[in-house]
């Protein structure tokens, strides 16, 4: 059973759902609207190229606004 955590960062603060396996990941970070940064772990990951990496169990995912220049 994966235990990944996804944490969706917007500009009313964050969602985060945990206990998720990757295919759960992959469906909600599809759904984010708009071009965000992805991080696994950290990792800046495209966001098109979520879907040809493994996440591990215990994995961080982490959803943000791309920031340009210190604006949002």
């Amino acid at each position: 059973m994966s235990n990944i955590t996804l944490r969706i960062v917007d500009t009313t603060g964050h969602t985060q759902m945990e206990n998720l396996s990757e295919s759960q990941v992959l469906e909600q970070v599809s759904a984010v609207e708009g071009e965000n940064w992805v991080f696994v772990d950290g990792l800046l990951v495209d966001r098109k190229e979520l879907v040809n990496i493994e996440i591990a169990d215990n994995a961080m995912v982490t959803v943000t606004p791309m920031v340009i220049a210190g604006s949002v």
